[in-house]
């Protein structure tokens, strides 16, 4: 039994691998116009869209963000296209707005570690 919990734990690390993976070269071949971000709060819901902070892979940076007709999974990384403009809603100048259609890929929280583990491994 324990044998087997193991290997279908491995298979799911593995896949969370992959998604990781599949989302950096994406980003990759799409170009500058598209950022891997990490959903790290969404702090309201509305038929229309969902507005979250969201931290920028490259830098760290977290951002408040308004998703039109998305809602988000807290702890989720995000293959986006997006524009920054002023945040009516919160008289912020910065607020990323990612249109409809603008999250491109999706990969679950634990993707990234995974990925990483996977690399460790194979050193």
């Amino acid at each position: 039994m324990l044998g087997i919990l193991r290997r279908k734990k491995s298979r799911q690390e593995a896949a969370a691998a992959q998604q990781w993976e599949r989302l950096v070269t994406s980003a990759r071949q799409l170009g500058p116009d598209f950022h891997i971000v990490q959903v790290a709060e969404v702090y309201q819901r509305a038929r229309n869209g969902s507005k979250a902070y969201v931290i920028w892979t490259e830098t760290g940076t977290r951002q408040d963000t308004w998703f039109e007709g998305w809602a988000p999974q807290p702890g989720s990384f995000l293959l986006v296209r997006g524009s920054v403009g002023y945040g009516p809603h919160n008289n912020n100048p910065k607020v990323l707005f990612i249109g409809s259609g603008g999250v491109h890929s999706t990969a679950g929280a634990s993707a990234r570690n995974a990925w990483q583990r996977q690399q460790s491994r194979q050193a």
